[in-house]
């Protein structure tokens, strides 16, 4: 063993063994390499560090963000929507839904706030029912007052308008609402 070598963990230097220096971190030709090289180590370590603080800030930003959970809210709840739907006919023309179909409001969600998320003012419906027929082809609401009863529609009626103001952890928590909810209809 005494013509073996090793590489220097610095320099990458092969060097013979009885030359080197044995040290925890490795081996190396001096003890200059073996500074140098925890110095790199240290610098390469703080990075990492800052790095981790950053992503751990930038995931906390994101729970707080009312611009990031409001989408991802309205996301899951449309899922949601269209797994319940799929199998169910188009409820303003009655056609089936096909391979491109929305989670259509009947009272538009932007206009009425309460209602964004309510799951009788949410059905299955068709691409051209919901965009180039604005949103319903007429039957919407007598379809729905089919499908739901009188009782449920009159009090969606009387929920139009209202507003309601939510924070960051409210849309957080309908969007886990309604990913359970799909998580259960997918186990089905």
């Amino acid at each position: 063993m005494a013509n073996s070598k090793r590489k220097c963990k610095h320099c990458k230097e092969f060097i013979p063994v009885e030359n080197g220096l044995k040290i925890n971190a490795g081996f190396f030709c001096d003890y200059n390499h073996a500074t140098l090289f925890a110095m790199s180590k240290s610098k390469t370590d703080k990075a990492k560090a800052v790095k981790q603080k950053n992503a751990k800030q930038k995931r906390e930003f994101k729970q707080s963000d009312i611009k990031t959970r409001k989408p991802a809210a309205v996301k899951a709840c449309h899922a949601y929507i269209r797994a319940r739907d799929k199998h169910l006919p188009c409820i303003c023309c009655g056609k089936p839904l096909g391979d491109d179909y929305h989670a259509g409001h009947w009272l538009n969600s932007g206009n009425n706030p309460l209602t964004r998320f309510d799951e009788d003012n949410i059905h299955g419906q068709r691409l051209d029912c919901n965009f180039f027929k604005g949103g319903d082809s007429g039957d919407y609401e007598k379809n729905l007052r089919l499908k739901i009863g009188d009782e449920r529609v009159d009090l969606l009626l009387s929920k139009k308008g209202c507003t309601e103001k939510r924070t960051a952890q409210d849309y957080l928590a309908i969007e886990k609402y309604y990913k359970e909810k799909l998580k259960l209809i997918i186990k089905l």
